[in-house]
């Protein structure tokens, strides 16, 4: 999630490609979202279960075990009621062994802390054990369905070279500048198909390595492909600042776009 501080530089975006970039996504992932089984609950606690289990793992080694876990705890008192050990002998499995110590720690404090209601506030979803900054809000924006900008690697990635930001520059700044950016772009309805397109076109589609921008909705407008000026400038105390730094392709690069049979041994990153 992002929130807009007074030290952090504002961005300018241009009008009519926020306009069209979130309409093609939302179009997009309409017609294409993937059917994965944590999109048809509306329970903000299953989205938080999702969560933890999506950690550093891939969604179709996921879907199984989230569909059992709901299954055995569909409320977050049955988790709580539920040992540790029979919790991680479900998640262990999938790795990164912390998320089973996680799981039963949310289900305590939801249960003792805010009587077995996941809290509605970002500040108290990022108190929650398991729930980063990103997994918060995507509780908040997919759970609660309430309007936040998500960040994370794979929507960095869509963003970055869709407005056309530069190869090189300051990390540092550049992230600040990215979440200024994921904020501007939250359409103000419609952010749930919005968030979950942008997550799917970064993983199917807008690959780090091998784009397949010859399948992307965006590929008429995205700098990356089509280059041209920045869709974004950024601005600290009235400058105008020039963009630094993108995960993805140089602005323009040939390289970002690659014809289907291509083979994919041959493609490096620009």
């Amino acid at each position: 999630m992002t929130a807009s501080t007074t030290d952090e530089p504002s961005v300018d975006v241009d009008p009519a490609f926020r306009r069209t970039f979130q309409e093609r996504i939302v179009r997009w992932y309409r017609r294409a979202g993937r059917d994965l089984p944590w999109r048809s609950t509306t329970s903000p606690y299953h989205v938080a279960v999702s969560e933890i289990l999506l950690q550093q793992t891939q969604a179709a080694r996921v879907a199984p075990v989230f569909e059992e876990f709901v299954v055995r705890w569909p409320r977050v008192d049955d988790l709580h009621a539920a040992s540790l050990e029979d919790v991680k002998s479900l998640t262990d499995p999938l790795g990164y062994h912390i998320r089973g110590f996680w799981l039963k720690e949310l289900a305590r404090i939801v249960v003792e802390r805010h009587g077995g209601k996941v809290p509605d506030s970002l500040d108290a979803l990022r108190e929650l054990p398991g729930l980063g900054p990103y997994a918060a809000a995507a509780v908040y924006v997919f759970g609660l369905r309430r309007r936040a900008a998500l960040l994370d690697t794979n929507i960095a990635r869509v963003l970055t070279r869709a407005v056309g930001l530069p190869e090189d520059g300051s990390v540092y700044r550049d992230t600040r500048r990215l979440r200024d950016l994921a904020e501007q772009l939250v359409p103000a309805r419609r952010h749930y198909d919005y968030h979950q397109g942008l997550m799917d076109l970064g993983a199917t589609v807008c690959l780090a390595r091998s784009p397949r921008c010859q399948r992307c909705p965006l590929r008429r407008g995205c700098r990356a492909v089509v280059g041209g000026a920045p869709a974004a400038v950024w601005r600290e105390q009235g400058v105008v600042m020039a963009a630094e730094r993108t995960v993805g392709y140089r602005v323009g690069s040939r390289k970002a776009v690659k014809a289907p049979q291509a083979d994919p041994a041959r493609r490096t990153s620009g």
